[in-house]
């Protein structure tokens, strides 16, 4: 995982954390209230299309939740994918339904 989050990992939590300014460059800002540049429209589709490229369909805008639509299959409906967000906070692990 290449974002902050949490993750199971035989019974313990590991705090995973952003491991670089390139990473976050990749995969964009899983919440636009954190971008820069809040008042550019380019900037948020490029943050959309960099997202949208690894795969990761949504991303936050404070509490709400933005979707792309994939037009593929994508395993993050699974059980164990369900089960990393049981009880966690809101922010606490990257943006889900």
């Amino acid at each position: 995982m290449r974002y902050q989050g949490r993750e199971v990992e035989e019974g313990r939590v590991r705090l995973v954390m952003e491991s670089s300014l390139t990473a976050r460059d990749r995969v964009g800002v899983q919440d636009f209230v954190l971008v820069e540049n809040y008042n550019s429209e380019a900037t948020f589709i490029e943050n959309l299309r960099r997202r949208f490229r690894e795969n990761l369909i949504y991303t936050y805008i404070g509490s709400v939740l933005v979707s792309v639509n994939p037009y593929k299959e994508l395993e993050i409906y699974s059980k164990q994918q369900m089960e990393r967000y049981r009880g966690v906070s809101f922010y606490e692990i990257s943006p889900h339904m």
